[in-house]
């Protein structure tokens, strides 16, 4: 069984790989951590310079090294050889490739239609539209289900993804912006999360 500690380093470490850039209680958040816990870890991610510190754009977070990302991809291969994963995940990453093109086309398509619009979204977004996303969220409930199975921290996109179709019937930005936990968003980070833990590069 993996020691506690070393979880809750994997689940910081992972956290600041799919966030990118966040401060503490972000890099907490994403799984639920307590923040004076993980602020002490990426503290001591830091001194083994896993982790580093900076400011951008006014704010100020954290990242992953080179060493850091090692780390993390040492910590995930650990974790799913421990609970016999391997196999599970590889088959809902097969699954999840047609699935991919197809959200990755749906948001292509989108902004191509707002860029010639003069990249303003409208009010909301037509029907066909919306199936397209509400039919890839519909697809993806079954693969979370397997993938949480044998690692529990992939629970939750499905209802982030609900949360971002919900809200674009009304602001379509939460399908692709980049400044929210917008449908393309979340499905970029569910990607990392796939081919990260299998120790596979984009």
């Amino acid at each position: 069984m993996t020691d506690p500690g070393q979880s809750s380093m994997l689940l910081t470490l992972h956290a600041v790989r799919l966030l990118g850039f966040a401060d503490t209680a972000t890099v907490a958040q994403r799984f639920r951590q307590d923040p004076d816990n993980v602020e002490g870890l990426l503290i001591d991610a830091g001194a083994q310079g896993w982790t580093v510190s900076s400011s951008f754009s006014g704010s100020r977070g954290w990242s992953l090294t080179v060493a850091g990302r090692s780390e993390n991809e040492r910590l995930l291969t650990e974790q799913l050889d421990s609970a016999g994963g391997q196999a599970a995940v590889m088959g809902v990453l097969a699954d999840f490739g047609a699935l991919n093109e197809q959200v990755v086309a749906a948001c292509s398509r989108l902004q191509r239609e707002w860029l010639s619009a003069g990249c303003r979204p409208g009010p909301g977004i037509d029907e066909q539209t919306r199936q397209s996303f509400t039919r890839a969220l519909t697809s993806f409930m079954d693969l979370e289900a397997r993938l949480a199975a044998v690692l529990p921290r992939f629970s939750g996109y499905t209802d982030r993804l609900r949360k971002a179709v919900g809200n674009a019937a009304t602001d379509p930005a939460w399908l692709t912006a980049t400044d929210r936990d917008s449908f393309h968003r979340i499905w970029f980070e569910l990607h990392e999360d796939l081919i990260s833990t299998l120790g596979i590069q984009r």
